[in-house]
């Protein structure tokens, strides 16, 4: 599959949201953060991995795309405890059983689910944990659904449907995180352009997809330019163990 995202601009990282800290918490929970070594695979501009580093977690963040390496070093600068690899979730090039805990954030739907849980299975040591992490707008609210529509935000990731990774690991748990990303209806207006539909589409699609936004935030909801829009969040932390035969 082609990722649209090795396109990005500067204002993916600028607005796409982060991740809430009891989610964090959810991935280094069991072990103290200092001793961890984690896989952030698929790792974008560091939204996860910028997280994971402020617990003190040394982290190898995986990234294929070259314009959000870019954006990552940007945003992240030197830091001792960093890796920023290029390569696949199915072929890291890791060592053999060199990281604690692989995480895939916003990037799961992108690998070969078969030959991504394989090489996680290789590198991940024993009783380390494959974990799977979605952030999405909570389209359980009705005027929030309607601007995920909008946005053509693609899959809504549900609690009853676990991810099903290959074989070498145990059944998913979960642990759902509610949270709130404060925005103004000019960042939600770049925040589309973010979306890989968007990237993906024609000149005219991408002005009619503007112009609904535009209407949906500043006629139908009323929001003044510069007013605080508060988008209500799910985060859906999956996590499986690593089993041997």
């Amino acid at each position: 599959m082609t990722n649209p995202f090795r396109l990005a601009t500067d204002s993916y990282g600028a607005v796409r949201p982060s991740y809430p800290r009891e989610a964090v918490e959810t991935i280094v929970e069991g072990a103290e953060a200092s001793t961890l070594t984690i896989a952030d695979v698929g790792a974008g501009t560091g939204k996860l991995t910028a997280a994971l580093l402020s617990r003190g977690v040394k982290v190898t963040a995986i990234e294929p795309a070259p314009a959000m390496r870019d954006q990552m070093r940007q945003l992240l600068g030197e830091e001792a405890n960093l890796k920023i690899v290029n390569a696949y979730g199915e072929a890291t090039g890791l060592a053999d059983s060199s990281v604690d805990r692989a995480v895939f954030a916003q990037s799961w739907h992108w690998m070969d689910a078969e030959a991504a849980s394989a090489e996680m299975h290789r590198i991940v040591r024993p009783g380390g944990k494959l974990m799977i992490v979605w952030n999405q707008r909570d389209v359980t609210i009705p005027w929030v659904h309607r601007l995920t529509r909008i946005m053509r935000s693609g899959d809504v990731h549900r609690p009853d449907r676990p991810p099903t990774p290959g074989g070498g690991f145990a059944p998913m748990r979960l642990t759902q995180v509610a949270w709130e990303d404060v925005m103004t209806p000019e960042q939600v207006l770049t925040l589309g352009t973010t979306r890989s539909s968007y990237i993906r589409s024609s000149g005219e699609g991408r002005a009619r997809m503007q112009a609904n936004l535009r209407w949906y935030l500043y006629e139908y909801l009323g929001y003044a330019p510069g007013e605080e829009v508060a988008i209500p969040y799910t985060t859906l932390v999956w996590r499986a163990e690593r089993e041997d035969a």
